[in-house]
C-alpha cells in the first residue's frame, strides 16, 4: 500500500463546481442569444412585437363609403403588420347626417385583416336634434365591411332613453343591431320611465 495521503473533497466544493458549471452554460445561452438579436438588428430585421417606429400627434382625414373620419391619436407604435394606438380621439361626419365621437386610451390595428381593437371607447351619436353617449368596454372595427363590433357590450344613454346590449353591431348607415338581446327605455319629455 502506499502510503500517500487520501484526499477527501468537500461536498461544498462540488456544490460550487456545479453552481459554476450551471451559470457558464446559462451565460453562454444568453450570451448567443443576445449576440443572435443583435446581428438580427444589424442586417434591419426587427424581431416581432418590437415597434420599427413610433410616431406621436397624428391628425388624419379621411373619406371612405360616404363617411368623412377625422381622427388624432397621440402616439403610434408601428410594427411589421400592425399598429398600438394610444390617446385615440376621432369624428365620424356620416353620409346620414349622424355625427359620432370616440375617445378611448388604447387600440390596436392589425393591417393583415384590416381591422383594429378599441379599448374601453366612449362618445357621443348626434342625429340633428338627438343625443346620446355612449361606452363599451372594447370595439372592433373591420375595415371590409365598415362595421363596428361591441362584443362585450354597449350602453347608449340620453335624453329619450336608454339602450343597452350585450352584444352589438354598428353597420353602414348608423343602423344598430342587437341580435342578441337588448334593453330599451324610453323617457318621456319630463324624464319619466
Amino acid at each position: 500500500m502506499s502510503d500517500a495521503p487520501v484526499r477527501e473533497t468537500s461536498p461544498w466544493r462540488k456544490r460550487i463546481l456545479i453552481l459554476l458549471l450551471i451559470l457558464g452554460i446559462g451565460g453562454y445561452f444568453a450570451f448567443e442569444v443576445i449576440q443572435d438579436a443583435a446581428r438580427d438588428l444589424s442586417e434591419g430585421r426587427i424581431p416581432a412585437g418590437i415597434p420599427d417606429s413610433i410616431l406621436e400627434n397624428i391628425t388624419m382625414d379621411r373619406e371612405m363609403n360616404g363617411d368623412l373620419w377625422k381622427a388624432n391619436v397621440g402616439k403610434v407604435e408601428r410594427g411589421k403588420d400592425w399598429a398600438n394606438l394610444f390617446s385615440i380621439d376621432v369624428e365620424v361626419l356620416r353620409g346620414n347626417g349622424q355625427i359620432w365621437t370616440l375617445k378611448a386610451p388604447k387600440g390596436r390595428y392589425f393591417e393583415k385583416n384590416m381591422r383594429a381593437d378599441i379599448t374601453e371607447p366612449k362618445g357621443t351619436m348626434t342625429d340633428g336634434g338627438i343625443l346620446f353617449h355612449y361606452r363599451a368596454p372594447l370595439a372592433s372595427w373591420d375595415q371590409k365591411s365598415n362595421s363596428v363590433v361591441f362584443s362585450r357590450g354597449f350602453e347608449a344613454s340620453g335624453d329619450l332613453g336608454l339602450f343597452e346590449a350585450g352584444h352589438m353591431t354598428l353597420v353602414p348607415g348608423g343602423i344598430m343591431e342587437a341580435d342578441k338581446g337588448a334593453t330599451l327605455k324610453w323617457f318621456d319629455q319630463e324624464g319619466k320611465q
